[in-house]
């Protein structure tokens, strides 16, 4: 069994207004130092604070979440398996 990680939201006081969970996925990645794998939720969110992103215990926001985007949609581009996904 892969392992997860994350962080629980739910109990923490920083989160304890509304949190809205719009989009979520689960993406599996390698961690190179140790050669084992973990999942990884990416989700899409709206708080009290407004929209952001997450990485499992991360937060991404603003710009740093347009870097993240770019840098993925150049890793697809150059690998030749990006495919745009539609809702």
């Amino acid at each position: 069994m892969i392992p997860v990680f994350d962080d629980d939201r739910s109990t923490d006081a920083e989160y304890a207004g509304e949190r809205h969970i719009d989009h979520e996925q689960m993406v599996t990645m390698r961690v190179d130092a140790t050669d084992q794998w973990i999942n990884v939720p990416v989700r899409t969110v709206l708080d009290d604070q407004g929209w952001h992103f997450e990485i499992g215990p991360y937060s991404v926001v603003g710009s740093d979440a347009t870097k993240l985007i770019n840098e993925l949609a150049h890793y697809g581009r150059q690998s030749g398996e990006f495919k745009a996904v539609e809702r």
